[in-house]
């Protein structure tokens, strides 16, 4: 079974995956995706790197530049080059894999999307993140048979760790 976390944006979905993972004696892999000190700013990067390793924020990690003069500029390239090595490398070295995050930046890297839909059809369980808002593609994450989707509510937060470390135990 994979478990992948949905809900609001800012409701703490990364949060809730990193506090599992560190319940977690697992050695773990795959990608995160996250934004630079400069988040609450309108002209910002979104990078991209190994779940295993420390941020970078390098612009060979920058996987889209979000701008106020318009939409977002994705580096699709990066997601197919970056993404797929993550994923790749930790299916071949680690006991869970981590998705973190999967939406709609996504939709033109087809390397990428394909790779992660493999990878839900494997043997290694995944603790991974899809966007709430976020559709077509990502809807066969949330509708793949091995999937599980949980929502990340304030309600339920702050148990969602020990429950899903107590999950992934099982399966790791």
């Amino acid at each position: 079974m994979h478990l992948f976390l949905t809900g609001e944006i800012q409701i703490g979905k990364s949060t809730v995956l990193q506090k599992t993972l560190s319940l977690l004696n697992v050695p773990y892999g795959g990608f995160r995706t996250y934004f630079g000190p400069d988040r609450d700013q309108p002209d910002r990067y979104l990078y991209i790197n190994d779940a295993a390793l420390p941020k970078s924020y390098g612009e060979e990690n920058a996987v889209a530049r979000f701008r106020t003069d318009g939409p977002p500029i994705v580096y699709t390239e990066r997601f197919d080059m970056l993404g797929v090595s993550t994923i790749t490398k930790a299916a071949s070295q680690v006991r869970l894999i981590v998705m973190d995050e999967c939406g709609a930046l996504e939709r033109e890297a087809f390397r990428f999307q394909k790779c992660v839909m493999d990878t839900l059809d494997g043997d290694i369980p995944i603790l991974g993140v899809v966007k709430k808002a976020a559709h077509g593609w990502t809807d066969g994450i949330r509708s793949h048979p091995g999937v599980r989707v949980i929502t990340v509510e304030p309600h339920n937060r702050d148990a969602l760790p020990e429950e899903l470390a107590g999950w992934l135990r099982d399966l790791c």
